[in-house]
């Protein structure tokens, strides 16, 4: 919460000047408590006591929605609040638990956990009081372990502490670290590159690591590296939307690329296996959808354990 949201809910939170008070009491103007007023009339004003908080009526001068939200961070930067009544299509949040009981068993689940590192905080302005990692990780995984029910799951997160919290607690379920790969600055020097998060997922035996393309699309011999240590290696980005580019990442062996429309690539990828004939890796790149699904993610040959 940033200071010009405090001051805000401040001047609207502190409504005593409006509260209605208690109804007139005969004896304040001075009758005895006996006397009794004819229903036309008015009794005379005298003093009040103020009604208790509890009690209090609906607050005409409530703000808006929208005057409330003109001083969030995220309508200071972008000049819009996204999800407010009457200015775009809002629903009520799906929870973890309803995903897991209205979707097939057969849908494997990506579960992404962001949660903010320091740095993060500091540039948003974030509160610094937030919900504890460690028993944020844990309500998470409760509620993942009482309704799994053998589905297909993975773990990913882009704070490397989360992804350490995930392999201490639980060891069935594979983890994939996020990183930014050297595109934005960062203080973790874990998330800083792709040589270190290489080096921080085989050491705390992660499943692998999902690298923004960048990198990796100026040095595909990166994907080697990531091969050679044992790691599963992913991209994502708006470079993966360009077929050649994908193209190039298959030639070295990369295990998935998330794309914005698998069709597209995959049909990229085809005419290029038609026009030019080349070595295939060991891992030879198929992308197993056939449907335009936005956001998608074209997936060569990625063995994933099942959860036990």
């Amino acid at each position: 919460m940033t200071l010009d949201q405090f001051m805000s809910i401040s001047e609207h939170q502190n409504p005593r000047h409006r509260r209605t008070g208690s109804p007139n009491r005969p004896w304040d103007s001075g009758n005895s408590p006996g006397t009794i007023y004819e229903d036309h009339k008015v009794p005379p004003q005298g003093l009040r006591r103020t009604r208790s908080m509890s009690l209090n009526e609906h607050d005409d001068h409530h703000v808006d929605s929208h005057g409330r939200m003109k001083h969030t961070r995220g309508f200071i930067k972008n000049g819009f609040k996204a999800n407010v009544r009457g200015s775009s299509i809002q629903s009520p949040f799906t929870t973890l638990e309803e995903t897991f009981k209205k979707l097939p068993q057969n849908v494997g689940f990506n579960i992404e956990l962001k949660y903010p590192m320091l740095q993060e905080v500091e540039e948003h302005e974030m509160d610094s009081f937030a919900i504890e990692m460690n028993q944020w990780v844990d309500t998470i995984l409760k509620v993942v372990y009482d309704n799994v029910k053998g589905r297909d799951l993975i773990f990913s997160s882009f704070n490397p502490d989360i992804c350490l919290l995930l392999s201490f607690k639980q060891p069935s379920i594979p983890i994939l670290f996020l990183t930014d790969g050297g595109t934005h600055p960062t203080a973790d020097i874990r998330a800083s590159c792709v040589q270190e998060a290489i080096r921080f997922a085989s050491n705390w035996n992660l499943l692998g690591i999902v690298s923004a393309a960048e990198p990796l699309v100026l040095c595909p011999r990166l994907i080697k590296v990531v091969k050679e240590s044992g790691l599963v290696c992913i991209t994502y980005g708006v470079l993966n939307n360009d077929p050649e580019n994908v193209k190039v990442q298959v030639d070295q062996g990369i295990d998935a690329v998330i794309v914005d429309s698998v069709l597209a690539i995959r049909k990229g990828l085809t005419a290029a296996g038609a026009r030019t004939t080349y070595a295939a890796p060991a891992t030879t790149a198929k992308v197993e959808k056939t449907e335009d699904v936005p956001g998608g993610v074209a997936i060569p040959s990625v063995n994933i354990p099942s959860v036990v």
